[in-house]
């Protein structure tokens, strides 16, 4: 259990295009845990849950090695393309 009082909420460095923020926690257990947001041009696209860790760096470094891989992943489908149909997609539209 995580307390308000306790939650810093931080900036990632991503790459032009994507904002990501992350929410850091000191649990009861003296570890670090939280939450991120990974948005694309105003778009929510990802929420990151980090687990508990020793020092708050590592939750730090933890969460902006799960962002960057997340956007790794995403960037090289971001660009338009037919699906089966004929018609263009991009991933994350319905």
């Amino acid at each position: 259990m995580v307390t308000n009082m306790d939650i810093v909420r931080l900036d990632i460095r991503v790459p032009e295009g994507w904002n990501c923020w992350f929410a850091l926690a000191l649990t009861p257990h003296g570890t670090y845990a939280g939450f991120a947001e990974l948005s694309h041009q105003g778009i929510a696209r990802c929420a990151l849950v980090i687990t508990r860790q020793l020092s708050s760096d590592a939750a730090v470094r933890r969460a902006t090695a799960r962002a960057e891989h997340f956007v790794r992943q995403w960037m090289p489908q971001r660009s338009p393309g037919p699906d089966i149909s004929g018609s263009t997609t991009v991933p994350g539209n319905a």
